[in-house]
C-alpha cells in the first residue's frame, strides 16, 4: 500500500471528516484553554506552578512520543524516515523535560545553567531540522544544501544583530557558555523555519499537512524561545510561567501532526521542476546584517572589532558558496531539461517495444530519399515473422513481445550502420537501404533470414522456433516512393511459395517530371 492511500476504517470515507481527528483537535484546543487558565491561577503559588510546568506540561509530549512512534511504523518511504526522526526528536525533548523536572524537584536551586537537560533540547531541535530535510527528499541535494546555507546566513545574521543590538549593550560581565546555549534555541528554530520555507514550500508543489504542523510548532517555539532567552539572560525563568504556554502550544501542534500522519496518510511532497526559492531574501538579510554590524562598531567604539570581522567574513564566504550552489542548481536543471527534450525526440521516432524506429520516422526517411536527386540506387526490405499469431495464441502475448524484441535485436545486428531499421506494425519490420542495389539488398535479406532462424528464441525455459518471409524491392534511380508497395508484393509471393524465403520484384522506375511546354 502506498503512503498516499487512506487505510480502510482509519481515514476518511466519502468525504466524511475523520471523527477521531476532529475529536483530537477539539481535545487539543480544550487542553490549551485549560492549561492557560491553570497558568493564570498558579501564578501566586510557586508549588502549584512547579507541578503545572514540570508534570502536567509533559502530558501532550508523552502522547506525541507514542503517536509519533505509531506513525513511524505505519508510514512508508520518506515519510517513514521523517517520522522516525521526529519520534526520536520528541523523545529527546521528553528526556530533556524530565531531567529539568528532576532538577526542579530534587534540588533547591533548580537546574544549573547549562544542564544535562540542554543536551535533550538541542538534540531535539537539531533532529527536527534533519527531519524536515528528509521529508523533502524529492528535492535535489544541491537544493537541500543551499537551503542549509540560506538557513546559516539567516541564523548568523540574526544572531549577530541580536547580540549587538539587544544583548551585548546590557551585559556587564563576560559572556558565559550558558548564555550561548540559551541563545542557540531560537537560532535552531530559525534554521527549522528557513529550511521549511526554502527547501520545502518554495521547492515543492505542496507541503504535507503533517510537515506544516511541525513548521507551525517551530514558529511557536521560536517566539517562546526568544522570550525564554531574554528571561534566562536578564531575569529569572521559573517552570509554570507564561512562557510555558507557548512551549505547550508547540508540543500540542507536534502531537496533532503525529495524529494526522496516523489518521490521514499523505503522498510524499512532489518537488517542482523549477525551484521557486527565495534567492534574494538570505542575501538581503546578510547584507543588512553586515552593514549594521560595522555601523554599530563604528558608532560604539570607533573601530570594527575582530568578532565583527569574523562574522562578516563568514557571511561573505557563505554567500559566495550559496551563489555557486544556486548557479549549479540552475545548470543541473538546464541539463535535465536538455536530456528531457532529447528523450522526447527519441521517443517520438522510436517504437516503444523493440527500440527500433517507428513507422512515422520510416515514412519521413522515405520522403526524404524520394526528394533526393535521381541516380543513386535504393532498396527496401519488408520482413514478416511467419505464423506469429500462433506464438501469441500458444504462449501468450508477453512471450510474443519477447519474440518481437529478440527478432528486432537479430535484425539490427545483421543490418549495416547506415540502414534504417523500423518496426512497421505488428510482426512486420522494414529496412530502408540507401545506396544499395538489388543484388546487394537480396544478399542482406538472405543474411537476415538465416539469422532469424539460426537458433530458437528462448522465452523462460521454452524454445520458440522462428522463421521469416522477406520481400525486397530495389530502384537504380532512387524511385523510392513505390518501393514499399513493391516490397509488399514480393513479401506475399514469398508467403505463397511456402514462407521462410526471400522474394524480389522488378525495380520501379522514377516517374518523369512534367515539363510545361511553350505557351502561345
Amino acid at each position: 500500500m502506498s503512503s498516499g492511500q487512506v487505510r480502510p476504517g482509519v481515514g476518511t470515507s466519502g468525504g466524511t471528516p475523520d471523527r477521531v481527528l476532529r475529536a483530537t483537535v477539539g481535545a487539543a484546543v480544550a487542553w490549551m484553554v485549560l492549561y492557560t487558565v491553570a497558568t493564570a491561577l498558579c501564578q501566586g503559588s510557586p508549588r502549584a506552578a512547579l507541578f503545572l510546568g514540570d508534570i502536567v506540561y509533559l502530558v501532550p509530549l508523552v502522547a506525541a512520543v507514542l503517536v509519533a512512534g505509531v506513525a513511524a511504523r505505519r508510514e512508508r518511504g520518506r515519510h517513514r524516515r521523517l517520522w522516525q526522526l521526529l519520534a526520536v526528536a520528541f523523545a529527546a525533548q521528553l528526556a530533556g523535560e524530565s531531567i529539568w523536572a528532576g532538577y526542579d524537584y530534587l534540588t533547591a536551586d533548580g537546574p544549573p545553567a547549562p544542564s544535562v537537560a540542554d543536551i535533550g533540547y538541542l538534540l531535539s531541535s537539531t533532529l527536527m531540522v534533519v527531519a524536515v530535510l528528509v521529508g523533502f527528499g524529492g528535492a535535489s541535494r544541491l537544493r537541500h544544501l543551499r537551503g542549509l546555507l540560506d538557513s546559516t546566513l539567516i541564523m548568523v545574521s540574526l544572531a549577530a544583530l541580536g547580540w549587538h543590538m539587544l544583548i551585548r549593550p546590557q551585559l556587564t560581565e563576560a559572556v558565559a557558555f550558558a548564555d550561548l546555549v540559551t541563545i542557540a534555541y531560537p537560532l535552531l528554530d530559525v534554521v527549522l523555519l528557513t529550511c521549511l520555507g526554502i527547501v520545502g514550500m518554495a521547492g515543492h508543489k505542496s507541503v504535507p499537512m503533517t510537515v506544516r504542523l511541525v513548521g507551525a510548532a517551530g514558529a511557536v517555539n521560536a517566539v517562546s524561545d526568544m522570550i525564554y532567552t531574554y528571561l534566562a539572560t536578564f531575569s529569572d525563568y521559573d517552570s509554570g510561567s507564561w512562557v510555558d504556554v507557548g512551549f505547550e502550544a508547540g508540543t500540542v501542534l507536534c502531537l496533532l501532526a503525529a495524529v494526522v500522519a496516523v489518521r490521514r496518510p499523505e503522498p510524499p511532497a512532489e518537488p517542482r521542476s523549477f525551484d521557486r526559492g527565495m534567492p534574494l531574501m538570505p542575501i538581503l538579510i546578510s547584507l543588512t546584517a553586515t552593514s549594521a554590524l560595522v555601523v554599530f562598531d563604528k558608532v560604539g567604539t570607533g573601530a570594527v572589532s575582530d568578532l565583527t570581522l569574523i562574522v562578516v567574513a563568514v557571511l561573505f564566504l557563505t554567500v559566495m558558496l550559496r551563489q555557486y550552489l544556486f548557479a549549479a542548481d540552475r545548470a543541473a536543471l538546464a541539463e535535465q531539461l536538455a536530456l528531457a527534450v532529447t528523450e522526447q525526440q527519441r521517443l517520438a521516432v522510436t517504437d516503444g517495444l523493440t527500440g527500433l524506429y517507428n513507422r512515422r520516422h520510416l515514412m519521413t526517411m522515405v520522403d526524404r530519399l524520394g526528394a533526393a536527386p535521381a541516380g543513386r540506387p535504393v532498396s527496401l526490405m519488408v520482413v514478416d515473422l511467419d505464423h506469429f499469431k500462433l506464438v501469441n495464441d500458444t504462449y501468450g502475448h508477453l512471450a510474443g513481445d519477447a519474440v518481437l524484441q529478440a527478432a528486432a535485436a537479430r535484425i539490427t545486428a545483421t543490418a549495416r550502420a547506415s540502414d534504417v531499421v523500423a518496426r512497421y506494425g505488428g510482426e512486420e519490420f522494414v529496412l530502408l537501404l540507401a545506396d544499395t542495389d538489388g543484388p546487394e539488398a537480396e544478399r542482406l535479406a538472405e543474411r537476415v533470414r538465416r539469422r532469424l532462424r539460426e537458433a530458437p528464441i528462448v522465452v523462460g525455459a521454452v524454445p520458440i522456433a522462428l522463421t521469416a518471409s522477406i520481400g525486397v524491392a530495389s530502384s537504380s534511380d532512387g524511385a523510392v516512393r513505390h518501393l514499399l508497395e513493391a516490397a509488399d508484393r514480393a513479401l506475399y509471393r514469398a508467403k505463397e511459395q511456402g514462407r521462410d524465403q526471400v522474394s524480389t520484384v522488378a525495380p520501379p522506375v522514377r516517374e518523369p517530371v512534367a515539363v510545361p511546354g511553350p505557351t502561345g
